[in-house]
């Protein structure tokens, strides 16, 4: 019998499944015409990001970044990845060469948490793991440039959003014609501050102090022939000095050492300054001790209780009143460290400060279309008026900068131990210590000279230590390139001459047969190494002269 409750039903479910087919259907078109949508807006969203990252990134200088990957440089180093505010400070590529930096020198063992004299630390390892090289080629692109430890993040990684690593460094493209940079350097000659592109201008020369000069020291050596020392009293340094004071109240400083090496590094590394026409040497000059001589007859009771013997030589330097510690200036500290004649310009302008930096690459890119006359042809750089001259403010760390440019030409040539390289040796137990005064080195308030203290360590026995410090020695040096022009001159002179024979022609000149006797001349050993350091010298400058140099 049919049962009609059954197929009422079964109609009722086929009508449910019927209604439910169509919502599904209906759900899936929806959700169909949803995916449709959010491809479109996701697709409108990748096009205006790529758009925004066109266009507004290159107005800051870091559209594109250099490759991640490692350029192979003798033999086997490669070159890790520089923060992204190098571009704000460093030339292009193709302007500028890769400098080693203080990563190139590692140390395996050391007493940790000490800061001693490195002259005194002749057994100290210098390298750890991988090669130092410590001459580099002359070609830029063989030079190494390998990435400090940042302590802060930069002004480009605080724009990136905060990013915690820069992955690799910008490279700024320069378009401009090459008139437009013998423009740009036309205009620094005539502001007077840099010269042919390597050399301080004429401004900052002027403005240098004057310092002690030859005349100075050969009166010194007079007045020490008639003087009298009255008393000797503790200070100067070292334990066994003495401050001298003389029957007319003038002051001087003797240096005594038992090692008589000490006694020619500090007297030859004087007559190198000599000869180079620095004038950051204070004045002085070699005496015996000889209780019966009339330099140091009044004085016996004093030189008995300072354990001075007799026959013993010394040098005598004349007192230099009004001095302060002076700091390494910002350009060698990390992760800075280099000095050219794109750095100078930066601090000229003011843009040495990396916001300052970065608001005057906007304010040239933005600004200079609107500022250049429609239909004139004229071009940014050729439109731009003249920079006034360097302020008081500026001009007083441009005379700093250039004084220091002769202390590292200085340093490196008498590889000096205790100054600098004293600093650059701790660096890597205390990476502040770079902002601590240098050694041996002290600034007078009244001139802004700064005096070359102590080169006692020059010539013979930081000679000796080279092959473990030389990759300290040659760490400025490699990233100098302004220096002034008489220094230059004057070490192209020892080159073509005998700088041995100069050297020693003084020492014969302004000392006596007796101190002659007891102090030899300059060993013929440390001569050569010299001539060698001279060269290098002058093969940093020719480096520096074919990068920086607009011909």
């Amino acid at each position: 019998m049919f049962d009609v409750r059954t197929v009422e039903s079964g109609a009722c479910c086929d009508q449910e499944r019927d209604s439910g087919d169509s919502a599904m259907s209906m759900t899936a078109r929806r959700r169909r015409a949803f995916q449709r949508q959010a491809c479109l807006l996701s697709v409108l969203a990748a096009f205006s990001l790529g758009l925004a990252l066109g266009v507004f990134v290159p107005l800051i200088g870091i559209s594109q970044a250099a490759t991640k990957g490692a350029i192979a440089v003798d033999g086997g180093h490669e070159m890790e990845p520089q923060p992204a505010l190098q571009a704000l400070h460093h030339p292009p590529a193709h302007q500028m060469p890769h400098f080693p930096t203080i990563d190139d020198i590692r140390s395996d063992d050391g007493p940790r948490g000490r800061y001693a004299s490195v002259s005194f630390i002749a057994e100290e390892k210098l390298t750890g793991e991988g090669e130092v090289i410590f001459h580099p080629k002359l070609d830029p692109d063989s030079l190494i440039d390998r990435k400090l430890p940042a302590p802060a993040a930069s002004i480009v990684e605080q724009m990136l959003a905060g990013s915690s690593k820069v992955a690799s460094a910008p490279v700024l493209e320069r378009r401009e014609s090459r008139a437009s940079k013998l423009e740009e350097v036309n205009r620094e000659d005539v502001e007077g501050v840099i010269r042919d592109g390597i050399y301080w201008g004429p401004s900052v020369e002027r403005a240098l102090p004057v310092g002690f000069d030859r005349r100075q020291s050969e009166s010194w050596a007079r007045y020490l022939r008639e003087a009298e020392v009255e008393r000797l009293e503790i200070g100067c340094g070292r334990m066994q000095n003495r401050l001298l004071v003389f029957r007319d109240g003038t002051r001087a400083c003797a240096r005594y050492r038992q090692n008589t090496d000490q006694i020619q590094g500090e007297l030859f590394s004087f007559y190198l300054g000599q000869l180079l026409n620095l004038t950051n040497l204070a004045p002085s000059a070699a005496s015996i001790i000889d209780p019966e001589a009339r330099l140091w007859a009044a004085a016996t009771e004093e030189l008995a209780g300072a354990q001075w013997k007799p026959t013993k030589p010394v040098v005598i330097t004349k007192w230099i009143g009004n001095l302060e510690p002076a700091g390494i200036p910002q350009p060698f500290r990390p992760l800075e460290r280099h000095l050219n004649r794109f750095d100078v310009r930066n601090i000229t302008e003011g843009l040495d400060r990396p916001r300052d930096g970065v608001r005057r690459l906007l304010l040239e890119r933005l600004g200079t279309a609107r500022d250049i006359p429609v239909g004139t042809g004229a071009t940014p750089s050729s439109t731009a008026l003249p920079s006034p001259p360097p302020s008081p403010e500026v001009l007083e760390r441009l005379v700093e900068l250039a004084q220091w440019s002769d202390l590292i030409v200085f340093d490196y040539l008498i590889a000096n131990l205790d100054r600098v390289v004293n600093n650059l040796y701790n660096f890597q137990w205390n990476a502040d210590i770079m902002a601590a005064p240098a050694h041996n080195l002290a600034r007078q308030t009244d001139s802004a000279l700064l005096v070359f203290l102590d080169n006692e360590s020059g010539l013979l026995h930081g000679y000796r230590l080279l092959k473990k410090y030389e990759a300290y020695h040659g760490l400025l040096l490699d990233n100098l390139c302004v220096f002034r022009r008489s220094t230059v001159q004057a070490l192209e002179g020892l080159r073509d001459a005998s700088v041995g024979q100069r050297l020693n022609a003084l020492f014969e000149r302004t000392t006596t047969a007796q101190i002659r006797d007891v102090l030899p001349p300059l060993p013929e050993k440390s001569v050569k190494i010299l001539v060698d350091r001279i060269d290098r010298v002058l093969g940093q400058v020719q480096k520096c002269r074919e990068t920086f140099a607009v011909r």
